[in-house]
């Protein structure tokens, strides 16, 4: 039996269509839910919509994310994952539509699921429930859909990210799957399924590319899932790592760095940011004096910067690696 999801898809596909599709984690990358503690977990079933606090950046940027790179939406499919309860879901598709956000599915932890299967462990479990969560999701998307996964650094979102792109790949040896899911805290019969799940979903380059965002660690800490998992620092890296790419336009970067400034970023560490993201090779350099130039004319930034000429030597390193290996740092396949 797999572990215990509950979701609800709003939208259908052609079986010919292919783009981009984005799946967005809920709890600390999209809301600031509090499920650190056993305290904070048990609060969540009791919270209403007025009381999720969208984190700085993040409703513009999922906007643009649908809205795409022209001026007209695309109505790009974005999908929401959430390890809160199933019962929550009325409340934050309620403040998905106080923020004005359009999406088209969400995906929830069963806890009532988790209850009947008498395995409390799974309530606080994540790597298996993301992992089947994201495979389940993929049965339903057509062969042309090209994944790109939105996460946190509070959790195992690197981590399942990785896995669940190498999964689909076929880059990582089937018979090793379980083991190493189950080294990882998964329990033995959800890695079996797991494994079991990514045979039937399995489609190379189904998926693009994860952004992480940095909230307890910094961007060396998960050197060694990039250029893939690229870790970036809140919505405005997130932003330019999506233009750079062109999944969103110049205008909607600018839109997410102008709800910061509102949010309390200021001009100075709008303009730190943005040097970072090109000394990390999260916005090509290129495009960094484009979006330099845009950022100045909104009134954004508050004088001209020196931009980075060169990405720094451990970042271009990795921006080299072969797109044939695996995600999946090397550790987690050592016994």
């Amino acid at each position: 039996m797999s572990f215990p999801v509950d979701r609800a898809n709003y939208r259908g596909f052609p079986s010919d269509w292919a783009g981009e599709v984005f799946v967005c984690d809920i709890d600390r990358t999209y809301l600031a839910t509090r499920f650190s503690t056993l305290k904070g977990l048990l609060r969540i079933p009791f919270e209403s919509a007025v009381d999720k606090v969208t984190i700085a950046g993040m409703a513009a940027l999922l906007k643009e994310v649908r809205r795409g790179p022209g001026a007209q939406s695309r109505h790009t499919p974005l999908y929401f994952v959430s390890a809160s309860p199933a019962e929550l879901r009325p409340v934050i598709e309620r403040k998905m539509l106080l923020d004005g956000l359009e999406y088209d599915g969400t995906t929830f932890k069963s806890w009532t699921g988790v209850a009947r299967g008498l395995r409390p462990s799974r309530l606080r479990e994540q790597l298996g429930y993301k992992l089947t969560a994201l495979l389940q999701a993929r049965l339903e998307l057509p062969p042309g859909a090209r994944e790109l996964l939105l996460g946190d650094d509070t959790e195992c979102d690197a981590l399942a990210a990785a896995l669940y792109a190498d999964l689909l790949a076929g880059r990582l040896p089937p018979a090793q799957v379980p083991a190493l899911l189950v080294r990882q805290g998964v329990l033995p019969a959800d890695a079996e399924a797991i494994a079991e799940l990514s045979a039937r979903a399995g489609q190379p380059s189904a998926v693009l590319g994860a952004f992480i965002r940095l909230e307890l660690r910094q961007p060396r800490d998960l050197l060694e899932y990039a250029p893939w998992v690229q870790p970036v620092r809140g919505a405005l890296q997130m932003a330019a790592a999506l233009f750079g790419r062109g999944s969103i336009g110049l205008r909607g970067l600018v839109r997410v760095a102008a709800e910061l400034l509102s949010r309390g970023v200021t001009r100075v560490e709008l303009a730190d940011l943005l040097v970072d993201a090109l000394r990390r090779g999260v916005l090509p350099l290129a495009q960094g004096e484009p979006v330099q130039q845009a950022l100045l004319a909104a009134g954004l930034l508050g004088r001209p910067q020196a931009l980075p000429e060169a990405v720094d030597p451990d970042w271009a390193r990795v921006l080299a690696r072969d797109p044939a290996e695996p995600w999946t740092p090397a550790r987690y396949f050592r016994a």
